[in-house]
């Protein structure tokens, strides 16, 4: 397997954002449609794949929420490739990128019954916080912080 850098609008990243969002769909329902506009990729991201033969396997990526922070995004792993500590890699990727680029901390954002994913976060020292702007009176979803 393999990692590469690229982008928000690379069509690989792209399949894999929709194979996510469908999932969360299909487990969350239409109420998940308000955020969308947040969730866009009209924003640069730096994107991290991982690509096992021909197969896009799972992605992370990150966008510049500030001139010191980033927030990460679009986390997602393969459900045939899970448990394999693979998104612990990628977003450890990230913040060694988000590092070199001078970022000082990353932000993210996930729902709060998401219990996976915060576990993993957690294991990867972020706190939660409380929620960032833009998400203030959201008792659906959970913000969290790790300082690098």
């Amino acid at each position: 397997m393999k990692t590469v850098v690229t982008d928000e609008k690379d069509e690989r990243f792209l399949e894999l954002v929709r194979e996510l969002d469908k999932g969360y769909y299909r487990r969350i329902g239409d109420e998940l449609s308000r955020y969308d506009e947040y969730n866009s990729l009209e924003k640069p991201h730096v994107v991290i794949l991982l690509i096992d033969s021909n197969t896009n396997v799972a992605c992370a990526s990150y966008r510049v929420m500030s001139d010191d922070s980033v927030e990460f995004k679009r986390v997602y792993v393969k459900p045939q490739y899970r448990r394999r500590g693979i998104a612990s890699e990628l977003l450890k990727e990230l913040e060694k990128n988000a590092k070199q680029e001078g970022y000082k901390h990353s932000f993210i954002i996930t729902g709060k019954n998401n219990l996976p994913a915060i576990g993993l976060y957690e294991k990867l020292n972020y706190h939660k916080i409380a929620n960032i702007e833009g998400f203030e009176d959201d008792n659906t979803v959970i913000s969290m912080r790790k300082d690098f």
